[in-house]
């Protein structure tokens, strides 16, 4: 039985939440036991749950919360914009002038090349609509056979039926009969996962292009149109690519014809210490995905950006292409759009893309002083406000847990424990760090000390 009780409380709420709450991403047998952890206000990397305890957020949220929490500028555009036009549609030639304004700062930062820019509310979203702008594109050239898009096992490019199909990730298809067809996966750069140990890094790079381009021949490169990437994998832990890969990975699309469609939704907004991470390492996508970092997760809002040569040809001919039929309600909201706009100012006023640049080098450099040799770290790697401490079991042999999935369970448990909300990843132990860019020294080391701690923690737990 249910009931219609008021919450008076954190324990309320917490009945409550077991009641009526559908969480996303969590086993739901298991949701209906368990006290959810109520959070209750945050500030800047703090976070505070309904007891008054502090939390530091190492994972800004979903990857999300760029500028910090607790923002007052970014409340007041957002009130002030709800009183002047609190909703606009932009289908047809409907257009509203935040959305407008957003749309020319944006173009001023992202990679050159791309010219148009289509407004979601999510990442999800915008990834749907690259898949949509790849199929418009190929049979506006006539090439109905060049659909088949590549992503990679363990990248992340949402949960809806399309992008779910791009996500590498078993947990995101199982149950869904997902992927759909024409959805193909490559091996991920894990370079310390690797199965031939004895690969160089350079040997590494060179073993992947080759299954990449292995995959393009058996497949036909005429049924082959597009291949999806994030810069730097976020979900799937921190992966930093080889040197030479991205770079090779480009000329062999461009070789093949195949569209590069490069997902930046986390990596996006100042989090590599770039606007970008196709600007850093030398990316031309074709269509470019962002989300979290545009509002810091302030408001939902996404984006994906199109290139000239698929923008020429998708407005050569309005007979032949007629009307694009894709979009939702919501899409170039008003509301967000000033969001952003206010967000955008943050980023640039107080220099957080060098600030993440900055304070994350030392981050990084502090991890690996004061961590890189307990017993259950296996490796440190980052770039930018984005690092990650991968465990192993048995660290002098590099050989991962035996129950990976309740080994880091247990981490993720002890990192809470210590007051450290961090990210994991899938099918690894570990905690994927990336605080919000206003992240500063003396919050880096704490950060550390509270990882430090969990990691004692999880050491002194019996196995």
């Amino acid at each position: 039985m249910t009931t219609n009780a008021t919450p008076d409380g954190p324990l309320a709420h917490g009945a409550l939440d077991r009641q009526r709450i559908m969480h996303p991403f969590s086993n739901l047998a298991l949701q209906q036991q368990a006290d959810p952890r109520m959070l209750a206000r945050a500030a800047g990397v703090w976070v505070w749950d309904a007891d008054g305890r502090d939390y530091l957020d190492a994972g800004s949220g979903l990857w999300c919360v760029n500028v910090g929490y607790g923002r007052e500028e970014i409340a007041d555009a957002m009130a002030a914009q709800s009183r002047q036009l609190s909703y606009g549609l932009c289908f047809g030639s409907y257009s509203n002038a935040p959305m407008v304004e957003l749309a020319e700062r944006l173009m001023a930062v992202v990679p050159r090349g791309l010219c148009r820019v289509l407004f979601n509310n999510s990442g999800s979203e915008a990834n749907d609509a690259n898949i949509k702008i790849v199929r418009l594109y190929n049979n506006l050239r006539g090439k109905p056979q060049k659909k088949k898009i590549i992503s990679r096992h363990g990248g992340y490019h949402g949960s809806s039926i399309g992008s779910g199909s791009l996500t590498g990730h078993p947990v995101v298809h199982r149950h869904f009969d997902l992927p759909i067809d024409g959805v193909l996966h490559a091996s991920a750069p894990d370079y310390y996962r690797r199965t031939d140990p004895a690969m160089t890094p350079a040997q590494f790079r060179d073993h992947l292009l080759g299954e990449i381009e292995s995959m393009i021949e058996r497949e036909g490169a005429r049924t082959i149109a597009a291949f999806i990437a994030e810069p730097v994998m976020g979900s799937c832990g921190v992966i930093i690519p080889p040197e030479g890969y991205l770079a090779g990975l480009q000329r062999l699309l461009e070789r093949h014809d195949i569209l590069l469609i490069v997902d930046e939704v986390i990596t996006g907004f100042g989090r590599l210490g770039a606007w970008f991470g196709s600007d850093m390492m030398g990316l031309k996508p074709d269509l470019l995905t962002c989300a979290k970092g545009m509002t810091s997760g302030y408001f939902p809002m996404s984006a994906c950006f199109v290139g000239e040569r698929i923008w020429e040809l998708l407005t050569s001919d309005a007979g032949s292409a007629g009307i694009f039929g894709h979009g939702f309600t919501t899409a170039g909201h008003p509301v967000g759009a000033a969001v952003a706009l206010a967000n955008l100012d943050i980023i640039e006023r107080e220099h957080l893309v060098a600030r993440a640049a900055d304070v994350g080098g030392y981050l990084l450099s502090e991890l690996r002083r004061r961590l890189g040799e307990h017993p259950l770290v296996g490796d440190i790697r980052g770039i930018g406000m984005m690092c990650g401490v991968e465990l192993d079991g048995v660290q002098t042999m590099g050989r991962p847990f035996r129950d990976i999935a309740t080994a880091a369970s247990r981490f993720s448990t002890a990192c809470w424990d210590e007051g450290l909300m961090v990210r994991g990843g899938h099918g690894k132990v570990m905690a994927a760090l990336a605080p919000p860019l206003v992240l500063s020294r003396q919050e880096a080391d704490e950060l550390v000390r509270r990882l430090g701690c969990a990691l004692d923690r999880m050491q002194a737990q019996p196995n």
